[in-house]
């Protein structure tokens, strides 16, 4: 018989951390001592263990592909999603032919950079950049419109820089000042691996070229208001905000002319217009040559590949080696051709009662959202009817898409690794302008099915949970009610909140961008909002570390919204009368089980980064930080009034 709570172990929880005092640390410090981060990898908690499953079996499942059809009686598939993921993994396993090919694949966009001889140049060969994923300067892509959420709209977007966020070129502390010139050093050395003859000079003037990108460029935090980022510009005005460059002669090039755009940092695209003029022709032959091996070098001969992770995997991510090949080869196909490798997982991988069970769960939490908002007393009569409008409109999509994506003009070969990712980003980006008067494909997903993550489209108002999320210690299909609930449970919750977090509740239930709360009411989220801020903001990380609690506003309110609102469908599916086990009461189990989920250690280089990229705040934070909030968390542990994690009524922040 199944055990009914595999999540649960006794003997990993810490005695000698007091519930009340850090629950994270003591459901995980055992297991957190005992499982430090392996040196392929820059963290290790839940969803790395997840993931690495995943990959065993998509790797066995490959294997076993392969071998049947080398098999003397083997009829061809065609061009079937195993041959085609098979083709693909081929080519990027044999390392011969990428040393033999160099940098061959690159040779016709190279020629391009390298006969650049005037400014009105620039964009014929961006535009050939962009079509095969390199996003130098800015980037391009098509989304649901905002206003009119059943048709599409080109977004265009800053970008342009090498380092993770702009702050890297900003800050003066001795860390930063180091960081910065180890990226020059890395800059050199890629374009010396090119045979730039002049490489350290020209990384030293392409850093003070992005430098400049950096000082127009809105920050990490800035990106997420969206009342900065949604900015709706006609196309005669396209070449108003870059006159010079021509934005809008860019976007007819890659074949579109649509009637408005979104810019999503409008000073920076009349600032690029000015910088492309006052920058030598020789500093954008050589950014534009550095951005086309940053963005292929894992694609190319060791000495590229080899570079690049040198810094951005040891160290900035603080990984010791590399993953095995194999793996890296899985996890370019799963970026590159993701519904075709995740046709292969989902048969082996979820089944059809795993599907309905997690089905039944959605329903139970979508009910437990409407009884929250019901419940909300700081909200007026009007704002309430259009948040329950918004929570009765939610659809959700469980396990993988209805129907895949067809890939069908997508030519891969088993010989050409770096050509097979050009054409793959290729093939996607005229996919997306291709439907650019179409009606919005309601069903498309914008993960593959075998990735471990979820997330809340708002211009859809759905929520999406692969099946690659949907695996234990996440979600076991035979695991109590507990056990769910305040694992996959919470992360349902947790997306379904933000359909009402910060930004997400600024659209409406058919993903229309607008102010549907009255001022009274945003108001007073507002102020619910800001306390949150305040208490992230607080939490001690150590040292120079701190948890930016703006960033991480709109992940932090789906945190507390999430176990939440999952504990509340939890008891209203009759979980807590559920017997103990080991002498855990079902309400401690759920807790438990919500803390299980978020175990994960991570390099000292790694959380810095996180901590400047991340919209997620750290694991003790997810943790501590909601249940130190929740009534139902102290009750359920006998917290004493003076615990840390038993808020005094007055300073706990409850917004759903």
């Amino acid at each position: 018989m199944p055990d009914p709570t595999p999540y649960l172990d006794p003997d990993s929880l810490d005695g000698d951390v007091a519930p009340g005092s850090d629950f994270y640390r003591h459901v995980n410090d055992r297991w957190l001592a005992a499982n430090p981060v392996p040196a392929e990898y820059p963290a290790w908690g839940t969803f790395f263990q997840i993931h690495e499953r995943n990959e065993e079996l998509l790797h066995r499942l490959l294997e076993e592909a392969a071998d049947a059809a080398e098999a003397p009686d083997a009829a061809s598939s065609g061009e079937d999603a195993t041959t085609m993921v098979g083709d693909y993994v081929a080519a990027g396993m044999d390392t011969d032919a990428i040393e033999a090919a160099d940098v061959q694949p690159l040779v016709p966009l190279l020629e391009r950079i390298d006969a650049l001889t005037s400014h009105d140049q620039v964009q014929d060969v961006l535009v050939a950049l962009h079509r095969v994923g390199v996003d130098a300067l800015f980037g391009v892509g098509v989304q649901p419109d905002f206003d009119e959420t059943d048709r599409y709209l080109v977004y265009v977007g800053q970008g342009g820089l090498g380092l993770p966020e702009r702050d890297y070129y900003l800050r003066d502390d001795d860390r930063s000042t180091g960081l910065r010139a180890a990226y020059q050093e890395h800059v050199a050395a890629q374009l010396a691996n090119l045979a730039d003859a002049d490489a350290a000079a020209a990384a030293a003037a392409i850093l003070a070229f992005e430098t400049r990108l950096a000082e127009s460029s809105f920050s990490a935090e800035e990106l997420r208001d969206l009342d900065r980022v949604l900015n709706r510009v006609r196309d005669d005005e396209l070449d108003g905000l870059m006159p010079s460059y021509g934005l809008r002669s860019h976007l007819a090039r890659l074949g579109v002319s649509p009637s408005s755009v979104s810019v999503d940092n409008l000073d920076f695209f009349r600032d690029l217009d000015g910088l492309l003029d006052d920058t030598s022709i020789d500093t954008l032959r050589d950014y534009l040559r550095w951005q086309l091996v940053r963005a292929l070098a894992s694609a190319l001969p060791a000495r590229f590949e080899d570079t690049a992770f040198a810094f951005y995997g040891r160290m900035l991510g603080g990984q010791q080696e590399q993953q095995p090949r194999w793996k890296r080869i899985l996890s370019a196909a799963s970026s590159d051709i993701g519904e075709q490798v995740a046709k292969l997982y989902v048969d082996a991988a979820f089944s059809a009662q795993a599907k309905a069970r997690c089905e039944a769960m959605v329903d139970e939490l979508v009910a437990s959202m409407e009884r929250s908002v019901r419940s909300a007393d700081w909200m007026t009569e009007q704002t309430r009817d259009a948040a329950l409008t918004k929570v009765a409109t939610f659809t959700a999509k469980i396990g993988y898409p209805d129907q895949w994506r067809d890939y069908s003009g997508l030519s891969i070969s088993p010989d050409d690794f770096a050509t097979n990712r050009m054409r793959a980003a290729a093939f996607d980006l005229q996919r997306r302008l291709d439907r650019l008067d179409d009606p919005v494909d309601t069903i498309e997903w914008e993960m593959p099915a075998h990735v471990v993550n979820a997330y809340y489209n708002p211009l859809r108002n759905e929520i999406v949970f692969p099946a690659g999320i949907l695996q234990p210690p996440m979600f076991w299909p035979e695991s109590d009610d507990a056990g769910n609930f305040g694992a996959i449970g919470t992360v349902i919750g947790h997306e379904i909140t933000h359909g009402f977090d910060d930004q997400g509740g600024k659209f409406d239930e058919h993903g229309r961008y607008r102010m549907w709360w009255t001022d009274q009411d945003r108001q007073e989220f507002d102020r619910r909002a800001d306390d949150m801020v305040d208490q992230v903001n607080e939490y001690p990380l150590g040292e120079d570390l701190a948890v930016n609690g703006r960033l991480t506003l709109g992940e932090n309110i789906a945190d507390l919204g999430g176990v939440k609102i999952a504990f509340d469908a939890w008891l209203h599916a009759g979980g807590a009368e559920a017997p103990d086990v080991d002498g855990y009461t079902p309400a401690q189990r759920f807790f438990i089980s919500y803390a299980n989920i978020w175990r994960m250690n991570t390099t000292d280089e790694y959380l810095r980064l996180l901590l400047n990229i991340d919209v997620h705040a750290p694991s003790p934070v997810r943790v501590n930080g909601p249940l130190s909030n929740l009534p139902a968390f102290a009750e359920a542990f006998g917290l004493d009034d003076d615990a840390p994690l038993r808020r005094p009524a007055e300073d706990r922040v409850q917004i759903w």
